[in-house]
């Protein structure tokens, strides 16, 4: 991006006495290839990387008259070289090496492409300047298109960052869509990331409003406790499910996927909402096996977005996930090691899923110990409930505080675990409640 101001173009790495390149054969919309006025305070540059030497190239393509000529829809005619076309775009390249008609006449016709933006894109892939308009959607969204079409990524990367592609509540999910029909990676994933911190902020009020820790669920009879923010409430269903999927969705536990869902779905539970195949597809992407057993049971179970149409059974998919997850929880700690892995007790990135009783436990697991010194050490030095004996501290034990270890033995007594100490190698002891699944 180059050019002070608001007022730049499309433009590629040319010196300012670079000679100009070939007219049109007929006639061309004008000689600047202006999609906006030059003077208007809504214009920037986008222009080619100057250290890829394209300038040489250029300047060596037009010593040598144009041999292929682009046709708008309104008949006017661009000339142009091969040579840069093809440098720039595998459309054009496969389009003149694969024996087609247009690499016999040198005529190529674009019944669907207006002048405006053929001749800026061509402007763009000479090193020339397109007056163009980057803070408007109706003028990059169409430029966005034919590069994807042309296939010319660094074009479509430089659209994609431009101004009209900020995001915002009010644009996000048109531009996700934009994405995802003309599959740009980049753009998509930073819409996603975006939806991603609009679920961050609403779990993180809705703790505030119930008075709940950082690290604390919201599991409440009425979902997520507000309105969704429309970044999210008109989200679709492939869109809200592709999110719900992630490992980098923003929750410290499952539960707070659950209200996310059960939001959506209230958002959307009129008459015409959502189809039972929607709504399963919603659900069904909750790790159920890491949501306590109470959780399901009571709140899940009973929720009516889960029932037949007649309020009556559980539709059946969702009857066996929630039975796993309740057949995984009633297991304890053995149930990481007598069922099948799934993506049902996959732990997202920001899990923080406490373990909750000494039951849960078993050899061989891997734990995670809480952050919190302080609170690791009060939580030793008491009697972990069901335990007979306290934990003896010693400083040694603060290194142990956000780390990951691996469960050696079970200890009643303590109602804990024996742990090697990642650093020192030796064995530490810890109450069941200072671990965190891992």
């Amino acid at each position: 991006v180059a050019g002070g101001g608001a007022a730049a173009g499309l433009a590629g790495a040319r010196s300012s006495n670079d000679v100009p390149a070939p007219p049109p054969a007929k006639r061309a919309a004008t000689a600047s290839t202006g999609l906006g006025s030059s003077s208007s305070s809504s214009c920037e540059g986008l222009m080619p990387d100057a250290a890829s030497g394209w300038a040489r190239v250029a300047e060596a393509a037009e010593i040598l008259a144009p041999d292929v000529f682009l046709i708008a829809c309104d008949g006017s005619e661009y000339s142009a070289h091969r040579l840069v076309l093809c440098a720039r775009s595998p459309f054009f390249l496969k389009m003149f090496s694969s024996g087609m008609n247009e690499q016999c006449s040198g005529r190529v016709n674009f019944p669907d492409l207006g002048p405006e933006r053929l001749s800026a894109v061509l402007a763009w892939m000479y090193g020339r300047k397109a007056m163009v308009d980057l803070s408007s959607a109706a003028v990059v969204f169409p430029l966005l298109e034919l590069a994807k079409r042309w296939e010319i990524g660094e074009l479509c990367d430089q659209l994609s960052s431009c101004e009209a592609c900020t995001l915002c509540d009010d644009n996000v999910l048109s531009i996700w869509e934009l994405a995802q029909n003309f599959c740009l990676g980049k753009l998509e994933a930073r819409c996603r990331e975006f939806v991603m911190r609009q679920i961050a902020e609403v779990l993180k009020s809705d703790k505030q409003v119930a008075g709940l820790g950082a690290g604390a669920s919201v599991v409440s009879g009425n979902a997520v406790g507000k309105a969704l923010p429309p970044s999210l409430r008109d989200l679709s269903v492939a869109q809200l499910s592709s999110l719900l999927e992630s490992d980098d969705l923003p929750v410290s536990s499952e539960e707070e996927v659950l209200e996310v869902a059960l939001a959506y779905i209230k958002e959307h539970s009129s008459p015409n909402g959502l189809s039972h195949p929607d709504i399963d597809n919603l659900l069904l992407k909750i790790r159920w096996r890491l949501v306590p057993g109470p959780v399901i049971a009571d709140r899940a179970m009973f929720d009516p977005s889960a029932k037949e149409a007649d309020g009556g059974a559980i539709r059946p998919q969702l009857l066996a996930a929630l039975a796993d997850g309740m057949q995984f929880q009633l297991l304890g700690g053995q149930a990481w090691r007598k069922l099948r892995p799934s993506t049902a007790n996959t732990l997202r990135a920001r899990h923080r899923i406490p373990i909750r009783a000494f039951s849960e436990l078993a050899p061989g697991m891997t734990v995670r110990v809480i952050d919190d010194v302080e609170h690791l050490r009060s939580l030793c030095k008491r009697c972990a409930p069901g335990a007979r004996l306290k934990v003896e501290w010693v400083s040694e034990m603060r290194a142990l505080a956000g780390t990951t270890c691996q469960v050696k033995e079970l200890r009643d007594e303590i109602a804990g675990a024996q742990l090697e100490d990642p650093i020192d190698r030796i064995a530490r002891y810890l109450p069941f409640d200072a671990l965190l699944l891992a």
